[in-house]
């Protein structure tokens, strides 16, 4: 269950928490011909362009999941759900020309807030036929049932195209707890010229710099011991290294870096929003500090959350932890801790906190999801939505 994910496909430009069936009526058809008219031909919006006999359809549809979900004890919040696919689906994803994607992983949904159906519940009703409505734990138990996940898809896959998702709520935070390098800005060059720095004084050498990108995120001192132990290099030499990185880093890669695009315009939506805002991150937080204020992201924060320069806080959980007693927040629910790494992932988890990963910065989507990731967010304008 930790690694189960679902999957919502969208259009470029358009937002993926936007449900046109949560809109008034009138509202809605105004909309539905503005997309038809925008996106002629297009799969994707081809329900837009029938919308006089989809609307009706899809209300039938949310209607029939939504009275079979109570009556298993669901307490959706939502009239409409938003409707993902378990997994992911080649199918749907065809729909979509050079789209996007919005990932959430299923341990952080509420049980009453999420169904199952096997195929499209809306295309199912329009041809007379009842959907099997499911709970996460009768999900789970067909799953079981089969031996493997693997197995379960294929048996699905003889039956219908995908397992549709339905979600009954939208999720909301209050607090929004923000990693820096990967997440904010992109420290690359900065990082591994440092690194190569510190490495040049033990006679070693890379032939590319993407060969250094796992220093950026983990405590350097970490990222340090391990690779030196490819080279025998004795350990205890993390420290002098990490002092070494720092000679170039404080002058020099500090500002080798810039701001991802989209980021101040994200930063100003949560604030906008009301959102309480926090820097989370391995980095020491005197060079945190300077990167906000050059780059002019300082005046977003309302509280900043660090490493110490001595080392004695480096680990993602500690400085989470470290965090959470200034901010004295109670209801851990509210807060989302995002980040480009497992490790902001894990120090998130460490901290009974909800996490979201971003595919922006220097980890992989499997990295994510294999950490057990909440959310995964294909851009920056994605977090917004969350709140």
């Amino acid at each position: 269950m930790q690694n189960l994910y679902m999957t919502h496909y969208y259009y470029p430009g358009t937002d993926p928490w936007q449900n046109i069936m949560n809109l008034p009526e009138a509202e809605a058809f105004r909309v539905a011909e503005e997309l038809a008219g925008a996106h002629p031909g297009t799969q994707s919006f081809g329900r837009f362009a029938d919308f006089s006999n989809y609307y009706p359809l899809r209300k039938k549809a949310d209607q029939f999941v939504r009275d079979r979900f109570m009556s298993l004890s669901g307490k959706p919040e939502l009239e409409h759900p938003y409707c993902f696919c378990l997994g992911e689906s080649e199918y749907l994803e065809s729909w979509f020309s050079n789209g996007e994607k919005l990932v959430l992983g299923l341990a952080g949904i509420p049980d009453d807030q999420v169904s199952f159906t096997y195929g499209d519940s809306c295309a199912l009703i329009g041809k007379g036929k009842e959907p099997k409505v499911m709970t996460k734990s009768m999900l789970l138990s067909e799953i079981a049932a089969c031996g493997s996940y693997e197995a379960f898809l294929n048996k699905v896959r003889e039956e219908c195209t995908y397992v549709e998702v339905q979600l009954w709520m939208r999720p909301k935070y209050r607090y929004c707890l923000l990693d820096l390098d990967g997440t904010l800005t992109d420290p690359g060059i900065g990082i591994t010229n440092s690194v190569m720095h510190a490495l040049g004084k033990y006679d070693l050498k890379v032939k590319d710099r993407s060969e250094l990108y796992f220093f950026i995120g983990p405590p350097l001192a970490d990222s340090f011991r391990k690779y030196f132990d490819r080279f025998g290099i004795g350990a205890g030499q993390e420290e002098q290294a990490v002092a070494f990185y720092r000679e170039y880093f404080k002058d020099k890669g500090i500002f080798e870096n810039e701001v991802y695009e989209g980021i101040p315009e994200v930063l100003q939506a949560l604030k906008e929003k009301g959102v309480k805002v926090a820097l989370a991150t391995s980095k020491p937080y005197e060079f945190a500090v300077r990167i906000l204020e050059h780059f002019h992201l300082r005046q977003y924060f309302d509280y900043l959350g660090a490493a110490t320069m001595d080392g004695r806080i480096s680990r993602k959980a500690d400085v989470i932890s470290e965090l959470l007693k200034e901010i004295g927040v109670g209801d851990r629910a509210e807060i989302l801790m995002v980040g480009d790494r497992n490790q902001d992932v894990d120090g998130a988890k460490a901290n009974s906190l909800h996490s979201a990963g971003v595919l922006w910065g220097y980890g992989s989507e499997e990295e994510l999801q294999t950490a057990g990731a909440d959310y995964v967010l294909s851009k920056p304008a994605d977090l917004a939505g969350l709140f």
